[in-house]
């Protein structure tokens, strides 16, 4: 009792420690996480040199207009700036960028999603591989989730940068000990580039034929748990399919050409129409803008968003390459090789069963910091 007071007294004092976060004036402004001021996949990082560029070359034709070209030039200058103005404001400028971006952004988010899992395969290895000796077990058991794993590899490197810059070639795979020599003889050098020059379904043949023999021998002694690892494996091969018929069948490149035109069009025609025009009375009239600004304030807003827009799309367009913001394989791969292992090698037991602090009650509620009692000292904080 006097160790469960000890422990009682620690964490309060813990708590009362906590002291209120308060908000300051930067966070106001740029909210909590600061997202503005980041500059690793920001907006700032891969539109600066553009910004830059386009800037410089608008306040070049402003030089020119107001200091190069006489005055009845800078009038014929004039009336081509206001047709300018009158004609690019035209293009359907949101509607294609939005479209487009919004298909592109959505294929990249369902390539991640189609990426599978080899958790499920192992949880179903661990629970049904168990009829044979326990040596024969554990290698059933880890050559399937190695075969899995390696048609993960096999597949995904045709796509992937990083990939291959890590497994250039079969050597590479070999001494990871991912396929033994005489797999890798059979499966070839998978070197061809062809859509459909890849043998990475040859492990998951593997896995069903080892799986068949474990069925026929008794390893596996459960017929629906036999259908339900064949439905696993079944359901890994079709993700990985679809992760290779996204790469391997882009967007229309003709779309891609419309959207990266229409912007390119309309930003080099703005060039002339978001010009300052010097303000004077011709005809008995005053022409011209009253306020003299020089530099393009709004229409660097407009680069941002629609250069901004047309940047998102190009660099999600390909999420298998070297971008900030693209799929970062090599640790998921390593991610998945260490837990599929694990959950069909560990022998570990699971912890003890023991009555939890709900035990007894009607209508158990979940609390920040529940009642002091014993059983909630000694259940959480193991004390006698």
């Amino acid at each position: 009792m006097a160790a469960g007071e000890a422990v009682k007294k620690k964490v309060v004092e813990k708590v009362e420690k906590v002291k209120p976060k308060r908000t300051t004036f930067s966070e106001i402004l740029l909210g909590e996480s600061r997202v503005m001021c980041r500059w690793r996949s920001s907006l700032w990082k891969i539109l600066w040199k553009e910004l830059l560029a386009y800037t410089c070359l608008f306040l070049i034709v402003s030089l020119i207009y107001r200091v190069a070209l006489s005055e009845e030039q800078q009038i014929h200058f004039e009336m081509l700036a206001r047709w300018c103005g009158k004609m690019y404001t035209g293009l359907p400028l949101t509607f294609l960028l939005g479209f487009y971006v919004a298909l592109v952004v959505k294929r990249w988010w369902e390539q991640y999603c189609f990426l599978p899992w080899p958790d499920s395969i192992a949880f179903f290895l661990r629970g049904l591989v168990i009829g044979g000796d326990e040596e024969k077990n554990r290698m059933v058991r880890r050559t399937v989730i190695r075969y899995c794993l390696l048609s993960y590899v096999l597949c995904i490197r045709r796509l992937s940068v990083r990939l291959r810059k890590r497994f250039p070639t079969m050597q590479e795979l070999i001494r990871t000990g991912l396929i033994r020599p005489d797999e890798a003889e059979r499966v070839g050098e998978e070197s061809s580039h062809e859509m459909y020059g890849s043998n990475w379904w040859m492990p998951l043949k593997w896995c069903a034929e080892i799986l068949s023999k474990a069925m026929q021998d008794g390893v596996v002694k459960s017929p629906p748990g036999y259908n339900g690892l064949l439905g696993q494996i079944a359901t890994f091969r079709s993700s990985l399919t679809k992760v290779a018929t996204y790469g391997h069948i882009p967007v229309p490149l003709v779309y891609t050409q419309v959207v990266t035109l229409a912007v390119y069009v309309y930003f080099a025609v703005s060039l002339i129409g978001e010009q300052w025009q010097i303000r004077r009375q011709r005809n008995g009239k005053w022409e011209g803008d009253e306020i003299q600004l020089y530099y393009p304030i709004f229409m660097t807003v407009k680069f941002l968003f629609f250069f901004g827009w047309l940047r998102v799309a190009e660099t999600l367009y390909n999420p298998f390459g070297e971008d900030d913001d693209d799929f970062e394989l090599n640790g998921l791969i390593n991610r998945h090789f260490k837990v599929a292992m694990n959950i069909v090698d560990e022998t570990e037991d699971p912890p003890e069963l023991q009555k939890d602090i709900f035990w007894g009650q009607s209508d158990p509620v979940l609390q920040d910091f529940p009642p002091w009692d014993d059983m909630y000292v000694t259940t959480m904080f193991n004390t006698d």
